[in-house]
């Protein structure tokens, strides 16, 4: 391993190496990747709408924030029983067949 690097023990060559406080290349995509999706912070539905609507921002989040605002945009559907007349489905369907036996009489 001759001819590599300073020999063991010998001083260090000032200037030498990285800067102090430099970033590295991942620190330096990270934060690239960071201000590529900046986003409004004021309160969640805004947040999660600049999320949306940032062409850069991977999909996974673009997917995680539109789940979160489905509930403004769609309204659950409810399923709800008709009442009419005050009678259930079977009491109308027994109504029916008493009905049905006294004309067969």
């Amino acid at each position: 391993m001759a001819g590599r690097g300073r020999p063991k023990g010998s001083p260090k060559t000032p200037g030498s190496g990285r800067k102090k406080g430099s970033l590295n290349k991942v620190t330096r995509a990270h934060r690239a990747a960071l201000e590529l999706m900046k986003v409004d912070r004021t309160d969640p539905m805004a947040f999660f709408m600049s999320v949306l609507r940032n062409p850069d921002s991977p999909y996974e989040e673009a997917k995680a924030a539109a789940r979160e605002l489905m509930p403004y945009a769609h309204p659950k559907l409810a399923s709800v029983e008709a009442r009419t007349g005050g009678k259930s489905h079977e009491d109308r369907l027994e109504e029916e067949l008493h009905r049905l036996l006294a004309e067969d009489d």
